[in-house]
């Protein structure tokens, strides 16, 4: 349903493609952009990306924010005082089994 509105918001409020910007960036000018805040947030948030103008000028992008990954980091010295236990081997290990079923 939200997404079905805030397309309706990026048809219905005289956007326009082109002009200065972008391809492909929708323009809204800032009162449509009041108005709609929200659905555009969304918008943006889902991958569009938005152009605020103002007097027919663009002055703000709305685009989604790309968080970068942090690498996988080991902390080998917590690691080394850790305490190890041998594994029991496969025999064991079924002969716990059969014991268990009983």
């Amino acid at each position: 349903m939200k997404r079905r509105r805030a397309a309706r918001v990026l048809e219905s409020k005289s956007l326009r493609e082109g002009s200065g910007v972008e391809w492909g960036a929708a323009q809204v000018n800032v009162r449509a952009a009041k108005d709609q805040l929200s659905n555009l947030l969304e918008l943006a948030s889902r991958g569009s990306e938005i152009v605020i103008t103002s007097d027919g000028q663009p002055k703000v992008r709305l685009m989604p924010l790309r968080t970068e990954r942090q690498p996988f980091r080991m902390d080998w010295e917590w690691l080394g005082t850790q305490p190890v236990s041998p594994a029991p081997g496969l025999s064991e290990a079924v002969r716990a089994g059969r014991d268990s079923r009983g």
